[in-house]
Formats: structure tokens, sequence, C-alpha cells
């Protein structure tokens, strides 16, 4: 099961009324507390008063997550390049692991930030289903609401982010839920599992993020909803140990993306 961490609701410095309502909404959705933040002072000071992991702060720029490692908020970031260098027709290693072409069926069974998920969206379309989940409800809750509401200058990539559907569950257990077929490929990405250096901004996400390791297990699972299961890892030994037999990926890269086929 997904660990368990401890967090309430706020409002950022620019509280109003209306924030103050929508962050009591959401601690109602959550059954978490919501903290009045008023002159109470930084948000590090509430985390340590209330002696939680992290807070959900409603904000005017939307849902932000803070934590002793500071504060995560929705942005496309690498998709914003990835799009604009697919629209070059430069290569994408991703893509082309997956081999994404229009009115696919992709399942993307590590959300996560969401950027492999709008790369594939993009390239999918109009008639195809990018279907991402994510297993940390405050992950899943604040990257849900920035593919629906962020405006970016690129209006293909607004259309792309919108098309998103997403779940909040256990990859292997919603997996079972699926019918056998209903994708053409199934996604892993378990960013977590290798350090990544303390600086990066992704860091605040750790108290938050599921570290749950990819078993063989669920990979077979995979392979009952879709012909095609691509992982993607840092070693070809540990793609090796899921039964991937094909690797992919860039020459001076230690990323490397594993397929594993039926």
């Amino acid at each position: 099961m997904q660990k368990t961490f401890k967090f309430a609701v706020t409002v950022g410095r620019s509280e109003n009324v209306a924030l103050e309502k929508l962050a009591q909404t959401w601690a109602a959705k959550f059954g978490v507390k919501y903290v009045e933040r008023g002159s109470r002072g930084s948000l590090g000071f509430l985390l340590d008063q209330e002696r939680v992991e992290a807070l959900l702060v409603a904000t005017n720029k939307g849902p932000q997550v803070y934590t002793a490692s500071g504060t995560f908020f929705f942005h496309p970031s690498m998709a914003v390049l990835r799009v604009q260098r697919l629209k070059k027709h430069e290569s994408d290693h991703f893509s082309a692991a997956l081999a994404l072409k229009p009115g696919m069926r992709v399942l993307d069974c590590t959300m996560g930030l969401a950027s492999d998920a709008v790369v594939a969206s993009f390239i999918t379309g109009r008639t195809g289903t990018v279907c991402a989940v994510e297993a940390s409800p405050l992950l899943h809750f604040v990257v849900s609401e920035g593919l629906q509401n962020y405006q970016a200058e690129d209006v293909d990539l607004n259309n792309a982010m919108r098309r998103i559907e997403t779940v909040y569950a256990e990859a292997d257990e919603y997996l079972y839920t699926l019918p056998a077929d209903s994708f053409d490929v199934v996604y892993f990405d378990p960013m977590f599992r290798i350090p990544i250096n303390a600086s990066s901004n992704m860091e605040p996400l750790r108290p938050i993020s599921c570290e749950k390791p990819l078993t063989e297990a669920t990979v077979k699972a995979a392979l009952r909803v879709a012909p095609c299961v691509v992982v993607k890892e840092r070693g070809q030994k540990l793609l090796e140990a899921l039964g991937c037999t094909e690797i992919l990926g860039g020459r001076y890269s230690r990323v490397k993306y594993g397929i594993r086929r039926r």
C-alpha cells in the first residue's frame, strides 16, 4: 500500500475569503485539518506547529504543496521543450520507445509531474487516449488541477494537457480493475527510487511520493491490459530483471527504456 503521511490545508499569504473557502473545501475532501493562516507566521512554522509532513496551500496561482524541503506547484516544465522539439520533428526517446502515433491508447502508471503523459497526449491527439495513474494523493491533486487549468502559450500543449484523464490509485491495484486489451501500451517510470540531487526542484515531493518498487508481477499484470509494456530505468540489469527483452535509449544517457511484449 501507499505509505501514509500527515498533511493539513491552509492558504497562501494573499489570503481572502474565496481562498479560505476553497481551502476548507479541500480539507473536507481529504478529511484533514484546515489551518487558519492569519498572522501565524511562515509555512515552515505551521508545518512544525501542526506536526505534519506537508501543507496543501490554496493560492491565487492554484494549489501548492509545501514540505520541509520547499514548495511544489504544477508547471509543464520539460513537456514544453519536448513538444517544441517534436514539432520540429526532432527525436524523443520516450516517444520512440512507446512507438507513439495518433489514436493510440496509453496508460501511464506513474504520472508524477505528467511530463511524459503530456507528450503522449500531444502525439496521440484527439483520437487517442491517455490515462495517468498516481498513488500520492497530494501529487495527484496538484498535477490534475494543473493539467486542467494551466495556461501555456502553446495551444496544442494546452489541448494535450486537457485531454489527459488522471486516476488516484495504486498502479498494481488499478491494473486488475481494467478489461484485457483496454490499452495499446502501458508505461512505468519509478522516478523516486533512485536518489535525486538535493537541490532538485523535485526534492519537495519526496515526503509525499510513492516509493513502492516496481515488480515483475505488476509488469505481468500490465501485459494483460496491453500487448506492450515500457519501463524507464537507470540500469539495464533492473530492466532485464523485469523481463524486458528490448532496451532503448541515448548512447550516452544513463536512462534506458526497457520493452516487454507478450
